[in-house]
């Protein structure tokens, strides 16, 4: 008899995807739904925080990558894994707002780890890790 080994997860809004959820789904391109895992496993990417930016306007990819870069690799980082971003080495990316969800009113930006310099796994959760 043949076992297949399931691991429990669950399907989430991408901007409900908050800090200490994980998952091992690409977050490239328009991400709608966000398949959540276990951090206790191996998971490609550990969302760790949240924050939104102002304005009416669209202030432009360009800018809004500047935004998501020093508001999630500063004090946001450090307070979640309990180093500075340059002392750790877990890397960063962010879900951010395009034009279309910004007309749609969403400001959110996710600060994610992604992965580390090292091309060690992300195994257990990064919260606290110190590294």
């Amino acid at each position: 008899m043949l076992g297949t080994a399931f691991t429990a997860c669950s399907s989430t809004p991408a901007n409900d995807f908050e800090a200490g959820e994980c998952t091992n789904d690409s977050l490239s391109g328009d991400v709608g739904e966000i398949d959540t895992v276990d951090c206790d496993e191996a998971h490609t990417a550990e969302a760790f925080a949240t924050f939104d930016v102002d304005g009416a306007d669209f202030p432009g990819t360009d800018e809004i990558q500047a935004q998501a870069a020093e508001g999630c690799q500063g004090d946001r980082f450090e307070t979640y894994v309990g180093v500075s971003y340059q002392e750790s080495i877990f890397l960063t990316t962010a879900l951010t707002p395009s034009q279309e969800t910004w007309d749609n009113d969403d400001r959110t930006i996710i600060c994610i780890i992604n992965g580390t310099t090292d091309d060690s796994a992300l195994d257990g959760s990064a919260e606290g890790a110190d590294i």
